[in-house]
């Protein structure tokens, strides 16, 4: 499966993302309540970058972060200035999300490593999640660590997480590579 990534740029790019965001967010995890129009569209979109990857003119996947503050992450945190002592600039993952389909794919390696070239080219410091708690394993796979216990949001639970660009974990890091280079 080829797949194309690119920051969202129209109107039509972002009613892919709303709908695929409602689909991830108000009907499996249960963060949000289900819209009869099936879009969700995030707080924060306009400070935020989204970054797709589409089959064909399908979206598959798409990740969205931000390096302005306040950051969601802050409110699930006792003392927010943990933060401070991080590596700076901070940006914040808010929402990733992968169609169904799309999930036994390649598509979150590709994300993964264009996502990681935005960042760098930003100059971030310091990644920040508010990881799903079911999912903390995998975070932590990745190089993330816990900031503080999870917080119930809706019928989800978020542990708030960081990693730091400059310790990505060394496995995470050649398989971004390559993968980067075989999409480029």
């Amino acid at each position: 499966m080829r797949f194309v990534y690119r920051l969202a740029q129209s109107e039509e790019d972002y009613e892919k993302l709303r709908r695929l965001n409602h689909a991830a967010f108000a009907e499996e995890l249960g963060q949000h309540p289900r819209r009869e129009d099936g879009r969700l569209e995030d707080r924060f979109e306009a400070k935020s970058r989204y970054l797709l990857a589409l089959h064909g003119e399908r979206l598959a996947a798409m990740v969205c972060w931000s390096m302005e503050r306040p950051f969601s992450v802050e409110s699930r945190l006792k003392d927010a200035s943990v933060l401070d002592g991080l590596p700076q600039p901070l940006c914040e993952v808010r929402l990733l999300a992968v169609e169904k389909s799309y999930r036994n794919t390649a598509v979150f390696a590709g994300l993964l490593a264009r996502l990681l070239e935005e960042l760098r080219a930003a100059g971030a410091g310091t990644l920040l999640i508010s990881g799903v708690e079911e999912r903390v394993g995998m975070y932590e796979r990745m190089g993330f660590g816990a900031l503080g216990p999870a917080v119930p949001q809706g019928a989800a639970r978020f542990v708030p997480m960081a990693l730091r660009l400059d310790g990505l974990p060394e496995r995470i890091e050649r398989e971004a590579q390559k993968v980067q280079r075989r999409i480029s």
